[in-house]
């Protein structure tokens, strides 16, 4: 689906977040170098298993782009021990985001059951009634996947075949034309070159 290629581009730089003795490596925003900035009712670090559990309304901010969920679990890469005998933790391995699953950026958001960044390969799986938005544009499915690096997006439904409901089904508005000399929202009027005769 074209039109889903550029709907999300989720989760791609490593932000230090330390909890405890043990450093979680978490990721939300497009290649920022702003900090992240997580809450929730709860946070649980497992040091020996290299995670880190935020549970009620967890929410990680990162500049203008948010992740919302019930739960965020950090898994970190497990390094061996280090020279305290604690168990060493490197980057991300993967991230998990459960229950009522929000990614907020200016331009689009997504909602889902569940969210799956995996480092290694670069990519988000989000399932459980997704919603796309983007501006009035909105696209519905069972299965979202997003290839970080390319922001290239496939939006699936376990539903196949005409006139059965719960397809992948998106609705998609036109640039509305401009009135002569009006500009776009958002954009600058347009100016003459020259001097004016």
């Amino acid at each position: 689906m074209s039109a889903s290629a550029a709907v999300l581009g989720m989760i791609a730089v490593a932000i230090a977040v330390t909890a405890a003795p043990v450093i979680v490596r978490a990721q939300v925003g497009e290649r920022s170098s702003a900090p992240i900035d997580i809450t929730a009712d709860q946070a649980e670090v497992v040091q020996s298993k290299c995670l880190a559990i935020w549970r009620g309304a967890a929410e990680a901010l990162q500049g203008d782009t948010r992740l919302r969920a019930d739960t965020i679990t950090v898994y970190s890469i497990p390094k061996g021990v280090d020279p305290n005998g604690q168990a060493a933790c490197g980057g991300t391995d993967r991230i998990i985001a459960d229950g009522h699953v929000y990614y907020v950026t200016p331009e689009q958001h997504a909602r889902g059951d569940h969210a799956v960044y995996t480092a290694a390969a670069d990519q988000i799986v989000m399932t459980g009634d997704v919603i796309v938005v983007k501006g009035q544009d909105v696209a519905r499915g069972d299965k979202l996947t997003i290839e970080v690096s390319t922001k290239q997006a496939t939006l699936q439904s376990d539903v196949t075949g005409p006139g059965k409901a719960g397809r992948v089904r998106g609705v998609y508005y036109p640039d509305k034309p401009l009135q002569p000399g009006t500009a776009k929202p958002g954009s600058a009027q347009p100016t003459s070159g020259g001097a004016k005769p």
